[in-house]
């Protein structure tokens, strides 16, 4: 699956007309979201069902739990902050240290949940299904292609820097792993970006 590949997946084909009885609180609740997020009820119901397809129905069997960014950002933070009142001298080393094997830790988790979703895992399925986590988990991303083979795939985030630096290890090992390439990635407290020639 390459770039093009990646496009196909996510652009519906075709459309088809059904019928649905629901309960009218449902209906109601629904038309009341799709009011305030300015869409019509037909796209919302759409996006919930395509959601469904995508990610849900896989959250239990390769269990997700969902959890609170709040409570992400502040269990990264704690650590550091456990790691200085242990005295511990090097505290920049320390952090990468534990970066760089929640990377590979989550590698090897994203293996087995690719396999599970996709029946595949290889370099563009396993952007795409981490594409779609992030867009779940309200991570804004971002890929685009300049200049013929240099791809730039941008992650924007409130996370902190704990984060931006976990994202960065683990793109780092995705590209090394299974595009064999080595990116240029640069990470702010918000965004992380990488920039490759594919």
């Amino acid at each position: 699956m390459d770039s093009s590949d990646l496009e196909k997946v996510t652009t519906p084909k075709k459309t088809k007309s059904i019928t649905f009885r629901l309960d009218t609180m449902v209906i109601d609740e629904l038309q009341r979201e799709a009011h305030g997020a300015e869409i019509s009820l037909n796209v919302l119901v759409n996006q919930v069902l395509r959601r469904y397809i995508e990610w849900d129905r896989f959250e239990n069997k390769v269990g997700m739990i969902p959890i609170p960014k709040s409570i992400l950002c502040s269990l990264l933070n704690q650590t550091m902050e456990v790691a200085a009142e242990a005295k511990i001298a090097d505290l920049e080393a320390y952090r990468d240290k534990i970066v760089k094997h929640a990377a590979e830790s989550a590698l090897k988790v994203m293996k087995d949940t690719v396999l599970f979703m996709r029946n595949d895992y290889s370099f563009w399925t396993v952007l795409d299904v981490l594409r779609r986590y992030m867009k779940i988990a309200g991570i804004t991303s971002d890929h685009r292609v300049e200049q013929g083979r240099k791809h730039v795939f941008i992650i924007q985030h409130d996370l902190g820097e704990a984060w931006s630096l976990f994202a960065k290890e683990l793109l780092l090992l995705i590209f090394a792993e299974l595009a064999n390439v080595k990116a240029e990635i640069n990470a702010t407290d918000k965004t992380v970006k990488a920039e490759v020639n594919l």
